[in-house]
């Protein structure tokens, strides 16, 4: 009973630590390549993994191997991953984890023409690497492109090119006058 009581305290904690605040949201999500998942299975440390759903729909975990992930819902695969273990290890209690999707935020900056790609954990952290300008929503998993910089004037552009032509002219000016 401890170990339920436990097991359901830190799924409550991760999920809102993870931002899953909507039950609805996190019981109706259907895993997908990329996303990163945390398999824990109690008492067998060595059983512990953190893994990315491959774009074949697949993971490997030790015991098991290749184990489809790909259109389950967190909870179904948690209750599949426990059905397979089950085979290995007495009564085994599988906790499946959803790290979420990373943010990109693409900055370019005009006057250098020039783009770093960042990754944020957080929408937050998104926000701030967006800048203040941004008045977007950001979510989960998106990739966000913004401009970090202003368009240089004609003059900030090409000066060494006016001064460089002006300091010919003057050069063949005073030559020719001669």
């Amino acid at each position: 009973m401890k170990k339920m009581t436990s097991l359901i305290l830190i799924t409550i904690f991760l999920s809102s630590a993870l931002g899953i605040r909507n039950s609805a949201f996190a019981s109706d999500y259907l895993l997908a390549p990329n996303d990163t998942l945390e398999i824990r299975v109690v008492g067998q440390k060595d059983l512990d993994t953190k893994q990315t759903i491959a774009p074949d729909g697949t993971i490997s975990l030790p015991l098991l191997g290749r184990v489809t992930a790909q259109g389950q819902t967190l909870s179904n695969f948690n209750k599949s991953l426990s059905a397979e273990f089950a085979q290995y290890i007495k009564n085994p209690q599988v906790v499946v984890y959803l790290t979420p999707r990373p943010i990109y935020v693409i900055q370019h900056d005009i006057r250098k023409n020039t783009w770093d790609v960042k990754e944020a954990k957080s929408v937050n952290e998104a926000k701030a690497l967006a800048g203040i300008n941004y008045t977007g929503d950001i979510k989960q998993g998106e990739i966000v492109s913004v401009e970090v910089s202003e368009k240089p004037d004609f003059w900030e552009q090409n000066w060494y090119k006016i001064i460089t032509g002006t300091a010919i002219l003057v050069g063949i000016y005073a030559t020719v006058r001669k």
